[in-house]
Protein backbone atom coordinates (compact mmCIF):
# COMPACT_ATOMS: atom_id res chain seq x y z
CA UNK A 1 0.00 0.00 0.00
CA UNK A 2 2.73 2.22 -1.00
CA UNK A 3 1.50 5.56 -1.97
CA UNK A 4 -1.22 6.09 0.29
CA UNK A 5 -1.40 8.22 3.44
CA UNK A 6 -2.87 5.89 5.54
CA UNK A 7 -3.79 2.05 5.51
CA UNK A 8 -7.12 0.90 5.88
CA UNK A 9 -6.77 0.65 9.78
CA UNK A 10 -5.50 4.04 10.04
CA UNK A 11 -8.61 5.79 9.92
CA UNK A 12 -9.85 3.56 12.98
CA UNK A 13 -6.35 4.74 14.50
CA UNK A 14 -7.46 7.98 14.38
CA UNK A 15 -11.41 7.72 15.83
CA UNK A 16 -10.27 7.64 19.20
CA UNK A 17 -8.09 10.70 18.83
CA UNK A 18 -10.80 12.62 16.65
CA UNK A 19 -13.27 11.89 19.81
CA UNK A 20 -10.99 13.50 22.62
CA UNK A 21 -10.63 16.38 20.00
CA UNK A 22 -14.28 16.54 19.23
CA UNK A 23 -15.12 16.14 23.75
CA UNK A 24 -12.24 19.00 24.35
CA UNK A 25 -14.19 21.42 21.67
CA UNK A 26 -16.97 20.69 23.14
CA UNK A 27 -16.41 21.40 26.73
CA UNK A 28 -14.56 24.54 25.45
CA UNK A 29 -17.88 25.54 23.50
CA UNK A 30 -19.74 24.82 26.63
CA UNK A 31 -17.24 26.48 28.91
CA UNK A 32 -16.98 29.81 26.84
CA UNK A 33 -21.08 29.71 27.22
CA UNK A 34 -20.54 29.64 31.27
CA UNK A 35 -19.93 33.60 31.61
CA UNK A 36 -22.53 36.42 32.70
CA UNK A 37 -26.13 36.31 30.37
CA UNK A 38 -25.48 39.29 27.77
CA UNK A 39 -28.97 41.88 26.56
CA UNK A 40 -28.94 43.99 24.40
CA UNK A 41 -31.93 47.01 23.56
CA UNK A 42 -33.67 43.99 21.82
CA UNK A 43 -34.26 42.22 24.97
CA UNK A 44 -34.79 44.40 27.90
CA UNK A 45 -36.53 41.88 29.88
CA UNK A 46 -34.05 39.86 32.05
CA UNK A 47 -34.96 37.19 34.92
CA UNK A 48 -31.83 36.10 37.12
CA UNK A 49 -31.79 33.91 40.06
CA UNK A 50 -30.05 35.43 43.23
CA UNK A 51 -26.12 35.47 42.98
CA UNK A 52 -26.71 35.18 38.66
CA UNK A 53 -24.26 38.22 36.93
CA UNK A 54 -25.45 39.12 33.73
CA UNK A 55 -24.13 42.32 31.57
CA UNK A 56 -25.55 44.71 28.99
CA UNK A 57 -23.85 44.91 25.92
CA UNK A 58 -24.60 47.83 24.20
CA UNK A 59 -22.72 48.94 20.61
CA UNK A 60 -20.68 51.84 20.57
CA UNK A 61 -19.14 53.98 18.30
CA UNK A 62 -16.56 56.19 20.24
CA UNK A 63 -14.55 57.82 17.24
CA UNK A 64 -18.07 59.16 16.17
CA UNK A 65 -18.72 60.90 19.29
CA UNK A 66 -21.70 57.79 20.53
CA UNK A 67 -21.70 57.00 23.99
CA UNK A 68 -23.81 55.07 26.48
CA UNK A 69 -24.93 56.57 30.60
CA UNK A 70 -26.27 54.62 33.27
CA UNK A 71 -28.71 57.16 34.63
CA UNK A 72 -31.18 57.72 37.31
CA UNK A 73 -33.54 56.36 38.60
CA UNK A 74 -30.78 53.43 39.50
CA UNK A 75 -31.87 50.34 39.81
CA UNK A 76 -33.29 48.88 43.65
CA UNK A 77 -29.74 47.84 45.45
CA UNK A 78 -31.36 45.36 47.21
CA UNK A 79 -32.68 43.42 44.05
CA UNK A 80 -29.77 44.48 41.60
CA UNK A 81 -26.16 46.11 42.06
CA UNK A 82 -24.26 47.43 39.80
CA UNK A 83 -20.07 45.18 39.12
CA UNK A 84 -18.74 48.35 36.88
CA UNK A 85 -18.70 49.25 33.69
CA UNK A 86 -16.15 48.67 30.66
CA UNK A 87 -15.58 49.01 26.83
CA UNK A 88 -14.37 46.88 24.45
CA UNK A 89 -12.85 48.71 21.14
CA UNK A 90 -11.96 46.94 17.85
CA UNK A 91 -10.25 48.94 14.84
CA UNK A 92 -8.28 50.93 17.27
CA UNK A 93 -5.14 50.39 20.10
CA UNK A 94 -6.37 54.10 21.15
CA UNK A 95 -9.05 54.14 23.59
CA UNK A 96 -12.22 55.69 21.58
CA UNK A 97 -10.33 55.09 18.35
CA UNK A 98 -12.64 52.31 16.66
CA UNK A 99 -16.09 50.62 16.99
CA UNK A 100 -16.72 48.83 20.10
CA UNK A 101 -19.36 47.38 22.75
CA UNK A 102 -19.95 49.06 26.09
CA UNK A 103 -21.03 46.62 28.77
CA UNK A 104 -22.45 47.29 32.22
CA UNK A 105 -22.41 44.27 34.85
CA UNK A 106 -24.42 43.55 37.22
CA UNK A 107 -25.35 40.83 40.66
CA UNK A 108 -28.41 39.92 41.27
CA UNK A 109 -28.60 40.51 45.16
CA UNK A 110 -32.25 39.65 46.22
CA UNK A 111 -35.65 38.79 44.95
CA UNK A 112 -37.53 41.38 43.40
CA UNK A 113 -38.27 43.59 40.73
CA UNK A 114 -36.31 46.86 38.95
CA UNK A 115 -35.32 48.50 36.39
CA UNK A 116 -31.96 49.57 34.77
CA UNK A 117 -32.20 52.67 32.88
CA UNK A 118 -29.39 53.74 29.88
CA UNK A 119 -28.74 56.49 27.99
CA UNK A 120 -27.86 56.23 24.28
CA UNK A 121 -26.11 59.34 22.97
CA UNK A 122 -24.77 59.97 19.40
CA UNK A 123 -23.13 62.87 18.64
CA UNK A 124 -23.97 65.99 20.13
CA UNK A 125 -27.25 65.03 21.43
CA UNK A 126 -26.47 64.56 25.33
CA UNK A 127 -25.01 66.98 27.78
CA UNK A 128 -22.54 65.76 30.80
CA UNK A 129 -21.53 62.82 31.33
CA UNK A 130 -22.15 59.49 33.87
CA UNK A 131 -25.31 59.05 36.18
CA UNK A 132 -25.65 63.00 35.22
CA UNK A 133 -25.98 62.51 31.55
CA UNK A 134 -28.93 64.12 30.07
CA UNK A 135 -30.88 64.65 26.63
CA UNK A 136 -30.41 67.84 24.72
CA UNK A 137 -34.40 69.16 24.14
CA UNK A 138 -35.98 66.88 21.23
CA UNK A 139 -35.01 63.56 22.88
CA UNK A 140 -36.96 60.37 21.73
CA UNK A 141 -38.48 57.45 23.44
CA UNK A 142 -37.24 54.04 22.18
CA UNK A 143 -40.16 53.52 20.37
CA UNK A 144 -39.02 56.51 17.73
CA UNK A 145 -37.44 55.32 14.63
CA UNK A 146 -35.39 58.57 14.33
CA UNK A 147 -31.64 57.85 14.47
CA UNK A 148 -29.21 60.61 15.78
CA UNK A 149 -31.41 61.26 18.75
CA UNK A 150 -30.76 60.75 22.40
CA UNK A 151 -32.54 57.64 23.96
CA UNK A 152 -33.51 56.17 27.20
CA UNK A 153 -33.53 52.33 27.54
CA UNK A 154 -35.55 50.89 30.43
CA UNK A 155 -34.55 47.41 31.48
CA UNK A 156 -36.81 45.04 33.79
CA UNK A 157 -34.93 42.72 36.12
CA UNK A 158 -36.90 39.87 37.74
CA UNK A 159 -34.31 38.40 40.38
CA UNK A 160 -36.02 35.13 42.40
CA UNK A 161 -34.45 32.96 44.81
Amino acid sequence: MTGKICSRRGPARLLPSLLVLGAVGGLAACGAATGPQEYGTDRRTIEAEVGEEFTLSLPMHPAQGEWWYRVTPRPDAKVVRGEGDREDYEGSDLVGGGDGTQYFDFKAVGPGTTEIRVLHCPVGTCVGKGESASPRPGATSTNSDQAGRARYYTFTVSVRR
